[in-house]
């Protein structure tokens, strides 16, 4: 599979490292904004070909997929683009700038017949396969609370980065808040039914810095839902049912990719540690489903990303209509 890329940001080293790695793949095109930038990320990495005009590289006929590495309000435009031209597409997380766009994503999908993914690559893990078997299983009974944590601390002191601009798409909820909303759907299959929100902004641009949300789900489980860019990194999860719970305090990526562990908790006090996929690439195993099995692993990672944006709509609406009753 040829790839073009749309954006160079620090989030495709990964992607750009793990394509040229791949026999089945390689880094044909890529297309960056900023020429001085783009040259030295062309000399790291060696596509074929470069440019500065996103739109000839969606359209270019040397490539079979683009991967879409914008900021958030450009994924829509320049996903939208690329399938109408015929190009497979997989497009950074969140999938668009808002839920009207990313119906507009889904739609296009459907009209023309062409598979658009987001990459969203923790579900790519052996690990992550192995939680989502155990609580559908029922092996920690009826599944009564989750609990999940994402942040990033490093993020406001960045200066340049998008995710501090809303026009662009910023703030901590399409950012961190998307793992929060599509973990909960991905591993559980449970969609929210109320959500009861509080967060700060950041006073000079607006921008979600911290969201907290407390939200019933299908079948009676609570979810508690904690992103931010005002905390130390974290990558948090918890499911706790009425006969065991099950906790991973690295579930996006592991911290060590020779342990990528879990604990399940009992009611008689004792743990047991699972340790499952290592040595795996997360970003090597999506891009095999994309290329081996893209109609099943397309339907539902877009579909999915969908109501992912929807959630996090509603979560937004929370925290701006929420109101301190001790004030």
């Amino acid at each position: 599979m040829r790839w073009g890329f749309l954006g160079i940001g620090r989030v495709t080293d990964r992607m750009a490292s793990v394509i040229n790695g791949m026999p089945d793949h390689e880094l044909t095109f890529a297309a960056g904004r900023n020429e001085n930038k783009l040259k030295g990320w062309s000399e790291k990495y060696h596509p074929e070909r470069t440019t500065t005009n996103l739109v000839q590289a969606c359209n270019d006929s040397a490539i079979d997929a683009v991967y879409v590495a914008l900021p958030p309000n450009l994924h829509a435009e320049f996903s939208i683009m690329a399938m109408k031209a015929g190009k497979t597409v997989l497009c950074e997380k969140p999938l668009a700038f808002s839920h009207e766009e990313s119906l507009a994503i889904l739609k296009c999908s459907g009209q023309t017949g062409i598979p658009c993914y987001h990459a969203t690559s923790f579900p790519a893990h052996p690990r992550s396969t192995r939680m989502r078997e155990i609580i559908r299983a029922g092996t920690l009974g009826d599944l009564r609370r989750i609990t999940i944590a994402c942040s990033a601390s490093h993020i406001l002191t960045r200066g340049n980065d998008h995710r501090l601009s809303p026009e662009l798409g910023g703030g901590c909820l399409l950012d961190l808040g998307w793992y929060c909303v599509y973990a909960t759907l991905w591993f559980t299959g449970l969609r929210p039914i109320k959500i009861s929100a509080f967060g700060t902004r950041l006073q000079s641009s607006g921008i979600w810095t911290s969201a907290q949300a407390l939200v019933q789900l299908e079948g009676g489980a609570v979810a508690h839902w904690d992103c931010g860019f005002d905390a130390a990194g974290r990558k948090w999860i918890e499911f706790a049912g009425s006969e065991a719970s099950m906790i991973c305090d690295d579930f996006l990526r592991p911290w060590d990719t020779q342990k990528p562990r879990f604990w399940i908790h009992g009611h008689d006090g004792k743990a047991a540690c699972e340790t499952v996929g290592a040595d795996s690439s997360q970003e090597t195993l999506m891009l095999d489903r994309i290329s081996l099995t893209p109609d099943k692993y397309g339907i539902e990672s877009l579909e999915m990303a969908v109501e992912t944006q929807r959630i996090l709509e509603l979560w937004e609406r929370q925290l701006v209509d929420c109101s301190d009753p001790f004030q």
